[in-house]
Formats: structure tokens, C-alpha cells, sequence
């Protein structure tokens, strides 16, 4: 079943991604988020728990926890859903969010995890299109053009350096 871990990570997040994005549509501010755990609890039974993944999903959340509120707080992006956007605090669909994402970054992307520069660029594009497209649904709304810059230049450095700390804690 290993073997099989980069399909089954690609395509549960995406799945993931959609639920969390529309949850918020739904009137459900939980279904993305259980799915997602549902989602990580699997992948983390397939590789029998290792450290490293769990260790990265938690950073990747603490970003999340940072810098999507931050984004909020500064009114950068106003999400909708759930009880923590009343307190401009990032909600718990985008932490799953971050969640899922760091296992595709784990295995899915594990061939770009020292090409920082790629990484970069992949993170300084797929950032801000992923909340375009969260706007386009309606789960979340960005003030301004330059927000989208900012976005680009915060996920820009981002994906290099979770890949740092994957790249370290694997040389352990």
C-alpha cells in the first residue's frame, strides 16, 4: 500500500481542499476539517505513524495558525466559517488545510524538496491561485490586488522552507 502513497495523498487533499473550500458554503464548518483529519489519520496508518510526518503536519498547521491570521487580523483576507474568524483568528478549515497540504509536500512533491528555487516559484503562484480560488467559491474574500502580491511573496517562502525543515529532520 506504500507504493501507492503519492496517488493516494494527491488525490485525498484535493478531495480535502474541495470539502474544506465548500464546507463554508454548506453551512458544515466541520466537514472539511473531519474529513481532513480522517484524510491524515489513513495516510499516517499507511506509513505507521512516522515521526517526521506527524512533525511536519504540525509546523505546517502552526503556519497556518501564523500566518492566516496574520492575513486576517491585518484584514487582508476575511474568511467565512466557523467560531475563529470572530476573533480574526484563522479558521479550522484552513488549518486543515495546511494540514493536508504538508503530506502532499511530504510525498507528492517529494522530487522538488531541495530545489528551492522551484519551490519558490511553485509556492509564489499555487499559493495565491489556491485563494483565488477560494474566493471564486466564496469561502473567503482578499481586499486587495496587492494582497494577491503578498500572498505570493508569503507562500514563496514558505514551501522552501517547510522543505528545509523536511530536508533536516530527514539527515537526522
Amino acid at each position: 500500500m506504500i507504493k501507492y502513497i503519492k496517488i493516494y495523498d494527491f488525490f485525498g487533499f484535493k478531495i480535502c481542499w474541495l470539502l474544506c473550500a465548500f464546507c463554508t458554503q454548506w453551512e458544515q464548518p466541520y466537514l472539511g476539517p473531519i474529513a481532513t483529519l480522517i484524510f491524515i489519520l489513513i495516510h499516517l496508518f499507511i506509513v505507521k505513524f512516522k515521526a517526521r510526518d506527524i512533525k511536519i503536519i504540525i509546523l505546517a498547521i502552526m503556519c497556518g495558525i501564523i500566518f492566516d491570521s496574520s492575513f486576517s487580523f491585518f484584514n487582508i483576507i476575511t474568511y467565512q466559517g466557523g467560531i475563529l474568524t470572530n476573533y480574526n483568528l484563522a479558521p479550522l478549515w484552513i488549518l486543515s488545510m495546511w494540514g493536508g497540504f504538508s503530506l502532499t509536500m511530504l510525498y507528492t512533491l517529494e522530487s522538488i524538496k531541495e530545489k528551492y528555487f522551484i519551490s519558490a516559484l511553485l509556492g509564489g503562484l499555487g499559493g495565491p491561485l489556491s485563494y483565488s480560488a477560494g474566493v471564486g467559491i466564496g469561502s473567503l474574500s482578499i481586499q486587495s490586488n496587492l494582497s494577491y502580491l503578498l500572498l505570493a511573496v508569503c507562500w514563496g517562502s514558505i514551501i522552501p522552507i517547510l522543505f528545509l525543515c523536511i530536508n533536516k529532520l530527514e539527515s537526522q
